[in-house]
């Protein structure tokens, strides 16, 4: 069964599509309030909310040359390396 629970936003990072990768549970923002939507208690929404984490790490050079078809060896051999 669907619940909505509200919450006061806390003062930190949030990824609503990370925590819903992270716990099937949907998060939102309406107004004032943060909402946690789903198949949950207020205490299970509070503690993924107290876990979750949403900050994104930046992507490593490789990650970034690799999201453009190259690898590091690519680009050493392109300069010289």
């Amino acid at each position: 069964m669907t619940m909505e629970h509200t919450f006061t936003i806390p003062n930190k990072a949030l990824n609503s599509t990370k925590f819903k990768d992270e716990t099937g549970f949907d998060l939102f923002i309406r107004g004032n309030e943060l909402f946690i939507s789903g198949d949950c208690t207020k205490a299970k929404a509070q503690a993924a909310l107290d876990a979750h984490d949403g900050t994104t790490p930046e992507p490593t050079i490789a990650e970034k040359l690799a999201s453009v078809g190259l690898s590091v060896d690519d680009l050493k051999a392109a300069l010289g390396l």
